[in-house]
Protein backbone atom coordinates (compact mmCIF):
# COMPACT_ATOMS: atom_id res chain seq x y z
CA UNK A 1 0.00 0.00 0.00
CA UNK A 2 1.35 3.18 -0.87
CA UNK A 3 1.93 6.51 1.94
CA UNK A 4 -0.80 8.15 0.05
CA UNK A 5 -3.68 5.44 0.25
CA UNK A 6 -3.22 4.73 3.44
CA UNK A 7 -3.60 8.90 4.86
CA UNK A 8 -6.59 8.64 2.74
CA UNK A 9 -7.83 5.34 3.88
CA UNK A 10 -7.12 6.42 7.37
CA UNK A 11 -8.75 10.03 6.95
CA UNK A 12 -12.22 8.38 5.75
CA UNK A 13 -11.86 5.77 8.63
CA UNK A 14 -11.77 8.26 10.81
CA UNK A 15 -14.58 10.57 9.74
CA UNK A 16 -17.14 7.64 9.74
CA UNK A 17 -20.36 6.94 11.76
CA UNK A 18 -18.99 3.01 11.57
CA UNK A 19 -15.43 4.62 13.63
CA UNK A 20 -17.39 6.96 15.62
CA UNK A 21 -19.54 4.53 16.78
CA UNK A 22 -16.47 1.80 17.59
CA UNK A 23 -14.53 4.91 19.40
CA UNK A 24 -17.59 6.23 21.55
CA UNK A 25 -18.29 1.92 22.59
CA UNK A 26 -14.41 1.50 23.36
CA UNK A 27 -14.31 4.42 25.53
CA UNK A 28 -17.58 3.76 27.60
CA UNK A 29 -16.69 -0.31 28.14
CA UNK A 30 -12.84 -0.04 28.98
CA UNK A 31 -10.21 2.56 31.15
CA UNK A 32 -6.70 2.61 31.09
CA UNK A 33 -4.52 -0.34 29.97
CA UNK A 34 -7.96 -2.25 29.36
CA UNK A 35 -8.81 0.64 26.64
CA UNK A 36 -5.24 0.40 25.58
CA UNK A 37 -5.26 -3.42 24.75
CA UNK A 38 -8.67 -2.90 22.69
CA UNK A 39 -7.26 -0.14 20.85
CA UNK A 40 -4.25 -2.29 20.02
CA UNK A 41 -6.67 -4.93 18.53
CA UNK A 42 -8.58 -2.42 16.46
CA UNK A 43 -5.20 -1.52 14.63
CA UNK A 44 -4.64 -5.24 13.79
CA UNK A 45 -8.19 -6.63 12.75
CA UNK A 46 -8.57 -2.96 10.79
CA UNK A 47 -5.17 -2.79 9.51
CA UNK A 48 -4.02 0.75 10.52
CA UNK A 49 -1.38 1.66 12.29
CA UNK A 50 -1.34 1.72 15.91
CA UNK A 51 -0.73 4.96 16.71
CA UNK A 52 -3.13 6.11 14.26
CA UNK A 53 -5.74 4.34 16.62
CA UNK A 54 -4.26 5.03 19.79
CA UNK A 55 -4.16 8.82 19.18
CA UNK A 56 -7.79 9.05 17.23
CA UNK A 57 -9.44 7.17 19.86
CA UNK A 58 -7.51 7.81 23.19
CA UNK A 59 -6.78 11.24 22.30
CA UNK A 60 -9.21 12.07 19.65
CA UNK A 61 -6.97 13.73 17.29
CA UNK A 62 -8.18 13.79 14.04
CA UNK A 63 -6.33 13.49 10.83
CA UNK A 64 -6.31 16.13 8.52
CA UNK A 65 -7.70 15.77 5.02
CA UNK A 66 -4.51 14.54 2.38
CA UNK A 67 -6.79 16.23 -0.50
CA UNK A 68 -6.43 19.98 -2.06
CA UNK A 69 -9.63 19.08 -4.16
CA UNK A 70 -11.39 15.97 -2.82
CA UNK A 71 -12.70 13.55 -5.69
CA UNK A 72 -16.51 13.41 -6.33
CA UNK A 73 -16.95 9.88 -5.08
CA UNK A 74 -15.24 10.76 -1.38
CA UNK A 75 -16.91 13.65 -0.65
CA UNK A 76 -20.27 11.92 -1.64
CA UNK A 77 -18.93 9.09 1.24
CA UNK A 78 -17.93 11.83 3.38
CA UNK A 79 -21.18 13.75 3.39
CA UNK A 80 -23.16 10.19 3.56
CA UNK A 81 -21.04 9.75 6.55
CA UNK A 82 -21.91 13.02 8.40
CA UNK A 83 -25.52 12.43 7.36
CA UNK A 84 -25.61 9.11 9.12
CA UNK A 85 -24.19 10.70 12.24
CA UNK A 86 -26.57 13.16 12.08
CA UNK A 87 -29.43 10.56 11.72
CA UNK A 88 -28.10 8.60 14.61
CA UNK A 89 -27.95 11.50 17.04
CA UNK A 90 -31.68 12.80 15.41
CA UNK A 91 -32.67 9.01 16.91
CA UNK A 92 -31.29 9.34 20.45
CA UNK A 93 -33.06 12.90 20.77
CA UNK A 94 -36.72 11.57 22.33
CA UNK A 95 -38.42 14.21 20.67
CA UNK A 96 -37.62 13.53 17.19
CA UNK A 97 -39.80 11.60 14.32
CA UNK A 98 -36.60 10.44 13.11
CA UNK A 99 -37.00 6.65 15.63
CA UNK A 100 -40.68 6.33 13.99
CA UNK A 101 -39.73 7.54 10.47
CA UNK A 102 -36.70 5.56 10.02
CA UNK A 103 -37.20 2.27 12.17
CA UNK A 104 -33.33 1.77 12.90
CA UNK A 105 -32.82 1.71 8.79
CA UNK A 106 -30.25 5.03 8.68
CA UNK A 107 -28.27 4.27 5.15
CA UNK A 108 -31.41 4.76 2.84
CA UNK A 109 -32.40 8.31 4.55
CA UNK A 110 -28.64 9.26 4.76
CA UNK A 111 -27.77 8.94 1.10
CA UNK A 112 -31.22 10.59 0.27
CA UNK A 113 -30.04 13.37 2.63
CA UNK A 114 -26.22 13.25 0.95
CA UNK A 115 -27.90 13.48 -2.34
CA UNK A 116 -30.65 16.28 -1.74
CA UNK A 117 -27.46 18.22 -0.28
CA UNK A 118 -25.86 17.96 -3.52
CA UNK A 119 -28.48 19.63 -5.52
CA UNK A 120 -28.61 23.34 -4.94
CA UNK A 121 -30.85 26.42 -6.49
CA UNK A 122 -32.52 24.32 -8.72
CA UNK A 123 -35.86 25.99 -8.79
CA UNK A 124 -37.84 23.20 -11.04
CA UNK A 125 -39.89 20.61 -9.10
CA UNK A 126 -39.70 18.26 -11.93
CA UNK A 127 -36.22 18.85 -12.54
CA UNK A 128 -34.92 18.63 -9.28
CA UNK A 129 -36.55 15.23 -8.77
CA UNK A 130 -34.87 13.86 -11.83
CA UNK A 131 -31.60 14.76 -11.03
CA UNK A 132 -32.28 13.61 -7.04
CA UNK A 133 -33.52 10.35 -8.68
CA UNK A 134 -29.92 10.21 -10.56
CA UNK A 135 -28.43 11.35 -7.85
CA UNK A 136 -29.51 9.06 -5.04
CA UNK A 137 -28.15 5.93 -7.24
CA UNK A 138 -24.88 7.50 -8.22
CA UNK A 139 -24.30 8.31 -4.23
CA UNK A 140 -25.10 4.55 -3.36
CA UNK A 141 -22.76 3.11 -5.81
CA UNK A 142 -19.84 5.63 -4.56
CA UNK A 143 -20.65 4.83 -1.34
CA UNK A 144 -19.92 1.37 -1.60
CA UNK A 145 -17.41 1.65 -4.46
CA UNK A 146 -15.02 3.76 -1.92
CA UNK A 147 -15.92 1.75 0.93
CA UNK A 148 -14.66 -1.07 -1.07
CA UNK A 149 -11.64 0.13 -2.34
CA UNK A 150 -10.33 1.86 0.88
CA UNK A 151 -11.43 -1.49 3.29
CA UNK A 152 -13.88 0.61 5.04
CA UNK A 153 -16.04 -0.73 7.80
CA UNK A 154 -19.96 -0.05 6.97
CA UNK A 155 -22.34 0.25 9.81
CA UNK A 156 -23.20 -3.64 8.83
CA UNK A 157 -19.91 -5.01 10.38
CA UNK A 158 -19.22 -3.05 13.89
CA UNK A 159 -20.99 -5.84 15.63
CA UNK A 160 -18.55 -8.32 13.72
CA UNK A 161 -15.30 -5.91 14.61
CA UNK A 162 -16.38 -4.71 18.17
CA UNK A 163 -17.13 -8.74 18.52
CA UNK A 164 -12.97 -9.53 17.27
CA UNK A 165 -11.91 -6.63 20.06
CA UNK A 166 -13.23 -7.84 22.96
Amino acid sequence: MSTEYKKVRFFLFANSYSTNKIAIYLKEKYKGRKLEKSVIKLSRVLNFQQKQITDFVIFDVKPKCPYRKMPKPIRTYLEIEKELLKLSEEKLDEYSTALEDYQGKLLTPAIERAAGNFLVDIKNDNRFQKLFEDMVGSAHYDYYKVAYKYSLPTMRIVPFILRLIN
